[in-house]
Protein backbone atom coordinates (compact mmCIF):
# COMPACT_ATOMS: atom_id res chain seq x y z
CA UNK A 1 0.00 0.00 0.00
CA UNK A 2 2.72 2.84 0.59
CA UNK A 3 4.38 1.88 -2.32
CA UNK A 4 1.31 2.85 -4.37
CA UNK A 5 0.75 5.82 -1.97
CA UNK A 6 4.03 6.95 -3.34
CA UNK A 7 3.05 6.26 -6.79
CA UNK A 8 -0.01 7.98 -6.57
CA UNK A 9 2.15 11.44 -6.10
CA UNK A 10 4.25 11.13 -8.94
CA UNK A 11 4.09 12.09 -12.67
CA UNK A 12 3.05 9.47 -14.75
CA UNK A 13 6.25 8.76 -16.15
CA UNK A 14 7.67 9.09 -12.62
CA UNK A 15 5.63 6.32 -11.44
CA UNK A 16 6.52 4.41 -14.61
CA UNK A 17 9.66 4.52 -13.86
CA UNK A 18 9.58 3.73 -9.97
CA UNK A 19 7.38 0.29 -11.09
CA UNK A 20 9.87 -0.48 -13.25
CA UNK A 21 12.54 -0.41 -11.01
CA UNK A 22 11.07 -2.17 -8.52
CA UNK A 23 10.16 -5.17 -10.78
CA UNK A 24 13.84 -5.49 -12.08
CA UNK A 25 14.90 -5.45 -7.98
CA UNK A 26 12.05 -8.36 -7.55
CA UNK A 27 13.49 -10.41 -10.74
CA UNK A 28 17.41 -9.51 -10.01
CA UNK A 29 20.02 -12.61 -10.53
CA UNK A 30 21.28 -11.08 -7.30
CA UNK A 31 18.07 -12.10 -5.82
CA UNK A 32 18.90 -16.42 -6.69
CA UNK A 33 21.42 -17.79 -4.63
CA UNK A 34 25.72 -17.69 -5.59
CA UNK A 35 27.12 -20.71 -7.33
CA UNK A 36 28.99 -23.39 -4.41
CA UNK A 37 32.61 -22.61 -3.90
CA UNK A 38 35.21 -24.89 -5.52
CA UNK A 39 35.13 -28.30 -3.34
CA UNK A 40 32.41 -26.87 -0.79
CA UNK A 41 29.25 -28.72 0.21
CA UNK A 42 26.21 -27.20 -0.88
CA UNK A 43 23.88 -27.94 2.13
CA UNK A 44 20.12 -28.53 1.51
CA UNK A 45 17.30 -30.38 3.98
CA UNK A 46 18.82 -33.64 4.54
CA UNK A 47 22.39 -34.01 3.41
CA UNK A 48 24.36 -31.75 0.61
CA UNK A 49 25.75 -32.10 -2.58
CA UNK A 50 29.34 -31.35 -4.56
CA UNK A 51 28.72 -29.40 -7.86
CA UNK A 52 31.31 -28.06 -10.18
CA UNK A 53 30.83 -26.51 -13.38
CA UNK A 54 33.09 -26.77 -16.44
CA UNK A 55 36.26 -24.85 -16.19
CA UNK A 56 35.65 -21.28 -18.70
CA UNK A 57 31.69 -21.43 -17.72
CA UNK A 58 31.02 -17.55 -18.41
CA UNK A 59 28.33 -17.96 -15.18
CA UNK A 60 25.39 -17.20 -17.54
CA UNK A 61 25.05 -19.45 -20.47
CA UNK A 62 22.67 -22.91 -19.34
CA UNK A 63 24.35 -26.16 -18.12
CA UNK A 64 24.03 -29.38 -18.89
CA UNK A 65 23.28 -31.37 -15.51
CA UNK A 66 25.28 -35.34 -15.15
CA UNK A 67 24.17 -36.40 -11.65
CA UNK A 68 26.06 -39.02 -10.43
CA UNK A 69 25.23 -41.24 -7.43
CA UNK A 70 27.57 -42.81 -5.47
CA UNK A 71 27.90 -46.75 -4.80
CA UNK A 72 27.42 -47.90 -1.11
CA UNK A 73 29.98 -46.62 1.73
CA UNK A 74 31.87 -43.58 -0.91
CA UNK A 75 31.10 -40.21 -0.95
CA UNK A 76 30.74 -36.91 -3.26
CA UNK A 77 34.28 -36.29 -2.35
CA UNK A 78 35.77 -39.43 -3.41
CA UNK A 79 32.98 -39.11 -6.61
CA UNK A 80 35.24 -36.09 -7.14
CA UNK A 81 38.62 -37.47 -6.61
CA UNK A 82 37.73 -39.76 -9.99
CA UNK A 83 39.13 -36.57 -12.50
CA UNK A 84 39.03 -39.07 -15.24
CA UNK A 85 34.90 -38.80 -14.64
CA UNK A 86 35.13 -35.24 -13.61
CA UNK A 87 36.85 -34.31 -16.83
CA UNK A 88 34.47 -36.69 -18.94
CA UNK A 89 31.96 -34.68 -17.87
CA UNK A 90 33.56 -31.12 -17.96
CA UNK A 91 34.63 -31.98 -21.50
CA UNK A 92 30.93 -32.24 -22.60
CA UNK A 93 30.20 -28.74 -21.03
CA UNK A 94 28.44 -30.24 -17.97
CA UNK A 95 27.82 -29.60 -14.97
CA UNK A 96 28.99 -32.23 -12.48
CA UNK A 97 27.02 -32.97 -9.26
CA UNK A 98 27.84 -35.78 -6.36
CA UNK A 99 25.11 -35.93 -3.78
CA UNK A 100 25.70 -37.26 -0.42
CA UNK A 101 24.03 -40.90 0.88
CA UNK A 102 23.72 -41.08 4.40
CA UNK A 103 25.84 -43.82 5.79
CA UNK A 104 27.27 -44.59 2.35
CA UNK A 105 24.01 -46.19 1.46
CA UNK A 106 20.55 -44.86 -1.03
CA UNK A 107 17.64 -46.21 0.41
CA UNK A 108 14.78 -47.37 -2.19
CA UNK A 109 11.68 -44.93 -2.94
CA UNK A 110 8.35 -45.59 -3.59
CA UNK A 111 4.66 -46.90 -2.23
CA UNK A 112 5.25 -50.22 -0.82
CA UNK A 113 9.34 -50.38 -1.15
CA UNK A 114 10.48 -47.18 0.71
CA UNK A 115 12.94 -48.08 3.24
CA UNK A 116 13.52 -46.32 6.91
CA UNK A 117 15.33 -43.74 6.93
CA UNK A 118 15.85 -40.39 4.95
CA UNK A 119 13.46 -39.84 2.52
CA UNK A 120 15.89 -40.01 -0.87
CA UNK A 121 12.87 -38.17 -2.92
CA UNK A 122 12.39 -35.53 -1.31
CA UNK A 123 16.65 -35.50 -0.99
CA UNK A 124 16.98 -35.23 -4.53
CA UNK A 125 14.08 -33.13 -4.97
CA UNK A 126 15.48 -30.82 -2.58
CA UNK A 127 18.87 -30.83 -4.55
CA UNK A 128 17.54 -30.14 -7.40
CA UNK A 129 15.68 -27.06 -6.40
CA UNK A 130 18.47 -25.64 -4.77
CA UNK A 131 21.01 -25.97 -7.86
CA UNK A 132 18.32 -24.54 -10.18
CA UNK A 133 18.53 -21.53 -7.79
CA UNK A 134 22.08 -21.82 -8.42
CA UNK A 135 22.72 -22.44 -11.69
CA UNK A 136 21.01 -22.37 -14.98
CA UNK A 137 20.30 -25.82 -15.52
CA UNK A 138 19.36 -26.83 -18.91
CA UNK A 139 16.68 -30.17 -18.16
CA UNK A 140 16.35 -31.36 -21.37
CA UNK A 141 19.93 -32.20 -20.71
CA UNK A 142 20.27 -33.54 -17.72
CA UNK A 143 21.51 -37.61 -16.37
CA UNK A 144 21.59 -39.36 -13.67
CA UNK A 145 23.64 -42.39 -13.32
CA UNK A 146 25.49 -43.51 -10.61
CA UNK A 147 27.26 -47.00 -9.76
CA UNK A 148 26.20 -50.20 -7.67
CA UNK A 149 24.04 -48.93 -4.77
CA UNK A 150 24.12 -45.99 -6.65
CA UNK A 151 22.47 -47.68 -9.79
CA UNK A 152 20.17 -48.79 -7.84
CA UNK A 153 19.26 -45.12 -6.92
CA UNK A 154 18.90 -44.20 -10.15
CA UNK A 155 16.69 -46.96 -11.12
CA UNK A 156 13.92 -45.75 -8.54
CA UNK A 157 14.39 -42.27 -9.14
CA UNK A 158 13.53 -43.63 -13.09
CA UNK A 159 10.30 -45.13 -11.98
CA UNK A 160 9.48 -43.42 -8.89
CA UNK A 161 9.93 -39.19 -9.72
CA UNK A 162 8.25 -38.70 -13.38
CA UNK A 163 10.47 -35.78 -14.86
CA UNK A 164 13.10 -35.63 -12.77
CA UNK A 165 15.87 -35.84 -15.43
CA UNK A 166 15.80 -36.19 -19.01
CA UNK A 167 17.84 -39.83 -19.11
CA UNK A 168 19.06 -42.12 -16.73
CA UNK A 169 22.55 -44.13 -16.88
CA UNK A 170 22.77 -46.59 -14.37
CA UNK A 171 26.21 -48.86 -13.97
CA UNK A 172 26.15 -52.28 -12.42
CA UNK A 173 23.24 -51.92 -9.77
CA UNK A 174 19.13 -52.40 -10.05
CA UNK A 175 16.36 -52.67 -8.02
CA UNK A 176 16.90 -54.36 -4.58
CA UNK A 177 14.75 -56.77 -2.81
CA UNK A 178 12.03 -56.95 -5.51
CA UNK A 179 11.20 -55.50 -9.08
CA UNK A 180 8.45 -53.43 -9.20
CA UNK A 181 4.99 -54.31 -10.49
CA UNK A 182 5.28 -50.64 -12.19
CA UNK A 183 6.94 -47.87 -12.83
CA UNK A 184 3.93 -44.83 -12.00
CA UNK A 185 6.70 -42.17 -13.65
CA UNK A 186 5.69 -43.77 -17.14
CA UNK A 187 8.31 -43.98 -20.19
CA UNK A 188 11.79 -42.66 -20.09
CA UNK A 189 15.22 -43.42 -21.36
CA UNK A 190 17.27 -45.66 -20.02
CA UNK A 191 20.64 -47.03 -20.40
CA UNK A 192 21.99 -49.95 -18.52
CA UNK A 193 25.67 -51.18 -17.82
CA UNK A 194 26.36 -54.28 -16.22
CA UNK A 195 29.20 -57.33 -15.91
CA UNK A 196 28.04 -60.21 -16.71
CA UNK A 197 30.78 -61.70 -14.50
CA UNK A 198 29.95 -59.14 -11.64
CA UNK A 199 29.63 -61.20 -8.36
CA UNK A 200 28.42 -57.92 -5.91
CA UNK A 201 25.34 -56.99 -7.82
CA UNK A 202 24.18 -60.25 -10.47
CA UNK A 203 23.00 -59.82 -13.26
CA UNK A 204 20.59 -62.00 -14.56
CA UNK A 205 20.07 -63.60 -10.86
CA UNK A 206 19.13 -62.47 -7.19
CA UNK A 207 22.43 -61.43 -6.40
CA UNK A 208 24.19 -61.90 -2.30
CA UNK A 209 22.98 -58.26 -1.06
CA UNK A 210 18.78 -59.60 -2.28
CA UNK A 211 19.25 -57.46 -5.86
CA UNK A 212 16.62 -58.34 -8.38
CA UNK A 213 17.50 -59.52 -11.59
CA UNK A 214 18.60 -56.70 -14.37
CA UNK A 215 16.92 -58.41 -17.35
CA UNK A 216 13.27 -57.90 -14.74
CA UNK A 217 13.57 -54.33 -14.62
CA UNK A 218 14.43 -54.11 -18.03
CA UNK A 219 11.47 -56.38 -19.19
CA UNK A 220 9.49 -54.07 -16.85
CA UNK A 221 10.85 -50.78 -18.83
CA UNK A 222 10.27 -52.70 -22.14
CA UNK A 223 6.37 -52.87 -21.34
CA UNK A 224 6.08 -49.53 -19.84
CA UNK A 225 7.44 -47.98 -22.54
CA UNK A 226 5.50 -49.61 -25.23
CA UNK A 227 8.73 -51.71 -26.66
CA UNK A 228 7.55 -54.77 -29.03
CA UNK A 229 9.37 -57.48 -29.85
CA UNK A 230 13.22 -58.64 -28.97
CA UNK A 231 15.79 -56.08 -28.67
CA UNK A 232 18.25 -55.56 -31.57
CA UNK A 233 22.38 -55.50 -32.00
CA UNK A 234 23.27 -51.71 -31.52
CA UNK A 235 26.61 -49.87 -31.84
CA UNK A 236 28.80 -50.58 -28.30
CA UNK A 237 32.34 -49.87 -27.55
CA UNK A 238 35.60 -51.78 -27.20
CA UNK A 239 34.52 -52.99 -24.22
CA UNK A 240 30.47 -53.27 -23.85
CA UNK A 241 28.22 -54.76 -26.34
CA UNK A 242 24.29 -53.53 -26.27
CA UNK A 243 20.86 -54.25 -27.18
CA UNK A 244 18.73 -51.72 -28.36
CA UNK A 245 14.92 -51.95 -27.79
CA UNK A 246 13.83 -50.08 -31.34
CA UNK A 247 9.99 -50.01 -31.80
CA UNK A 248 8.50 -48.43 -28.78
CA UNK A 249 5.67 -46.45 -28.65
CA UNK A 250 6.66 -44.07 -26.22
CA UNK A 251 9.29 -42.87 -28.40
CA UNK A 252 11.70 -43.41 -25.41
CA UNK A 253 14.87 -44.73 -25.89
CA UNK A 254 15.42 -48.12 -23.96
CA UNK A 255 19.21 -49.85 -24.39
CA UNK A 256 20.82 -52.45 -22.09
CA UNK A 257 24.84 -52.75 -22.61
CA UNK A 258 27.13 -55.40 -21.11
CA UNK A 259 30.74 -56.62 -20.94
CA UNK A 260 32.80 -59.62 -20.05
CA UNK A 261 34.01 -57.90 -16.38
CA UNK A 262 32.89 -57.93 -12.91
CA UNK A 263 31.41 -54.90 -10.60
CA UNK A 264 33.49 -51.93 -12.27
CA UNK A 265 33.07 -48.76 -13.36
CA UNK A 266 35.49 -47.20 -16.29
CA UNK A 267 35.02 -43.54 -16.20
CA UNK A 268 34.34 -42.85 -19.56
CA UNK A 269 30.91 -44.76 -19.15
CA UNK A 270 29.66 -41.78 -17.35
CA UNK A 271 30.35 -40.11 -20.52
CA UNK A 272 29.17 -41.96 -22.91
CA UNK A 273 25.91 -42.25 -21.20
CA UNK A 274 25.92 -38.69 -21.74
CA UNK A 275 26.66 -38.60 -25.82
CA UNK A 276 23.77 -41.50 -25.70
CA UNK A 277 20.93 -39.37 -23.77
CA UNK A 278 21.70 -36.26 -26.65
CA UNK A 279 20.97 -38.96 -29.58
CA UNK A 280 17.90 -40.73 -28.26
CA UNK A 281 16.33 -37.58 -26.42
CA UNK A 282 17.03 -35.29 -29.14
CA UNK A 283 18.35 -32.69 -26.75
CA UNK A 284 21.41 -30.39 -28.21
Amino acid sequence: MDFYRRCAGLSLMQAVLLIFAATMFAASPAAAKQPCAPGAPCAVAGGYYLAAPPPGWDGVSELPLIMYFHGWNSSPEASFRNKAMLRSAHQRGALFVAPYARSGYWRQIGPGRAEAGRDEAAFIRAVLDDLGRRYPIDRNRSLATGFSRGASMVWNIACYMRGAFQAYAPIAGGFWGRTPADCPAGPVNLRHIHGVADRVVAFDVRGIYDSAPIPEGLALLAKINGCVGEPRTAPGSKRLQCLRWSRCASGKGLELCTHRGGHSIPAEWVGEGFDWMLRVAGAR
